[in-house]
């Protein structure tokens, strides 16, 4: 009988104590969503993020990135890139609220930074580049 009510409280939890929203997309950073204008990190799928500035200038930093559940680590490079292609370590910014609209988080020095989603065309190729 035991079994049965571990069992019920597991299906009956929510989805997201037992899977965290994605990361991948693109996040404005600040007190309030801003995704026409400001500072954003593009998460991309294949672990790799970008600093940019919505809607269409950067990236000015680089890195790879990695969803730790209770932090995302990252490395970090700025432009013009310097030290991308060398060991770097990893820091980490601590999750303490996460939905799939807003993550709050903490640095290491302890300073806070919140991200808010963005749709996926937020960011713009820069209106004097070419076609592909």
């Amino acid at each position: 009988m035991k079994m049965l009510a571990v069992i019920a409280l597991a299906v009956a939890a929510p989805a997201s104590a037992q899977t965290p929203p994605p990361l991948t997309g693109v996040w404005s950073i600040g007190q309030t969503r801003n995704c026409t204008a400001g500072p954003a990190w593009a998460f991309l799928a294949d672990g790799i993020y970008a600093e940019v500035t919505l809607p269409d200038r950067g990236p000015s930093a680089i890195g790879l990135w990695k969803d730790e559940g209770t932090a995302i680590a990252f490395t970090h490079s700025h432009m013009p890139f310097p030290k991308l292609m060398e060991t770097s370590q990893m820091l980490r910014l601590t999750i303490e609220r996460r939905t799939a609209d807003m993550l709050v988080m903490r640095n290491r020095s302890g300073e806070p930074r919140i991200f808010h989603r963005c749709p996926a065309d937020a960011v713009k190729a820069p209106a004097k580049q070419g076609a592909h």
